[in-house]
């Protein structure tokens, strides 16, 4: 029952995020449009203006240089939905992936984590990254190489941390998160409270001090990725080739890469009048063909460096063997006698229900690949008990119950499993 309320609660919560997600996004994208998109016009109050259609009229929207006190009277605040976006993100993050770590966020193969241990680091992200943000972000204005290369070594830094402590998904997921905590917090902290120094200036007829302007220009640079976060929050719905092909530093390295590219195609093709420019096309369609030579390589089948058998396992050590269960079903397999119990072996079980799919080449159809890379191999399944008990205890493995795990043989395999958790 717990688990339903918890499910139900993700579920309202997800729901509520991805309204304050689109209205954040949104807003934001189309003030760069207007930003991008101004002419100048003859009203001697207004500095730009911008004309666009919409639900058969016509709209013409104006930068005014200098408004008046009673013309703001009645502004609209935009900063409530950052406030929204980052608090039923951090409530959604906890509903899922800190409830369970090891099924979203550690591969056993590459850091033996406990489910606290990555709880303590992926939070150690999410303080740390926007904290170190800051700092670089007070770096005077003259420096703009320092800046840019503390920029990239902050950013690539945390990406190579995590690909080397996480699962490629668990490091997706999270640089995600961080990232759009990066942004939230640089809204929150500091672009929040200059725009309201601006507005209280305008209503004492005074004007806004010119170097918050280049300190706002050089901050607003954090909309670059927020593509990216996009892309890395949604990799939970891309297949294996995205999110498990074995490259976690360099897939997360391009994702990044092409958001920055593809904001800087839509300012140039807003500069341009809304035509994208020709060296922007070339560009954008060398990038593409490249993206698209990358994923056909990482598709191409690979040779495993040692032999998989096919064949469910014929011996298991003890170790292997989970407790007595009596009262097994007609559909139970792989057991034997002994001492006069019936044992249901917890490999062969995993073999029939799981391997058809987290095998070298699954056999399950469409599957072109294992889920996340992971094999399960007589060597491997003591490490990934951990990752085995959480996804079969709570049902999500096999997604839909799709190889038709009976009760028993989950209740076999989540038993042995959360023994042999490491």
């Amino acid at each position: 029952m717990t688990g339903t309320l918890l499910d139900l609660a993700a579920d309202l919560t997800r729901w509520l995020h991805v309204l304050a997600a689109f209205a954040w996004l949104g807003g934001g994208l189309w003030v760069r449009r207007l930003t991008l998109r101004a002419k100048p016009l003859l009203d001697q109050r207004s500095e730009l203006e911008v004309w666009d259609t919409h639900s058969l009229s016509f709209w013409r929207t104006s930068k005014v240089t200098a408004p008046t006190a009673e013309e703001l009277d009645g502004l609209v605040w935009s900063f409530n939905q950052i406030r929204w976006l980052v608090g039923t993100g951090v409530v959604l993050f906890a509903l899922i992936y800190y409830r369970q770590p090891l099924a979203y966020l550690v591969d056993p193969s590459i850091a033996p984590l406990s489910a606290r241990d990555a709880i303590e680091v992926s939070v150690l992200g999410l303080i740390g990254a926007p904290v170190l943000n800051e700092f670089v972000n007070r770096i005077p204005l003259r420096y703009k190489t320092l800046y840019m290369v503390a920029t990239v070594a902050h950013l690539l830094g945390w990406v190579w941390l995590y690909a080397n402590l996480f699962s490629q998904h668990g490091a997706m997921i999270q640089i995600g998160a961080m990232l759009g905590v990066v942004i939230a917090s640089n809204v929150i902290w500091w672009l929040y409270p200059r725009m309201r120094k601006a507005y209280e200036a305008v209503l004492k007829g005074e004007q806004p001090d010119p170097i918050d302007r280049l300190l706002w220009d050089r901050r607003g640079l954090h909309a670059h990725i927020t593509l990216a976060v996009v892309f890395l929050m949604l990799s939970s719905h891309m297949g294996s080739l995205v999110r498990a092909n074995g490259y976690p530093f360099l897939t997360i390295a391009t994702v990044l890469a092409l958001s920055i590219g593809a904001r800087w195609v839509f300012d140039a093709t807003h500069r341009n009048g809304g035509v994208m420019p020709i060296p922007q096309r070339w560009i954008s369609a060398a990038a593409v063909l490249m993206l698209g030579l990358g994923m056909t390589w990482m598709a191409l089948p690979r040779t495993p460096t040692e032999p998989v058998a096919a064949h469910a396992v014929t011996y298991v050590p003890p170790s292997i063997a989970a407790p007595p269960v009596k009262h097994l079903s007609p559909t139970s397999i792989a057991n034997s006698v002994a001492g006069g119990e019936v044992l249901l072996r917890a490999d062969a079980i995993v073999q029939r229900r799981c391997a058809v799919c987290h095998a070298a080449q699954p056999s399950f159809p469409g599957m072109a690949s294992p889920p996340r890379g992971i094999v399960f191999t007589p060597k491997t399944l003591p490490l990934y008990a951990g990752l085995i008990a959480a996804v079969v205890q709570s049902e999500r493995m096999p997604p839909g119950n799709a190889t038709d795990m009976q009760p028993d043989e989950r209740k076999a395999v989540t038993q042995w499993a959360t023994e042999h958790a490491r």
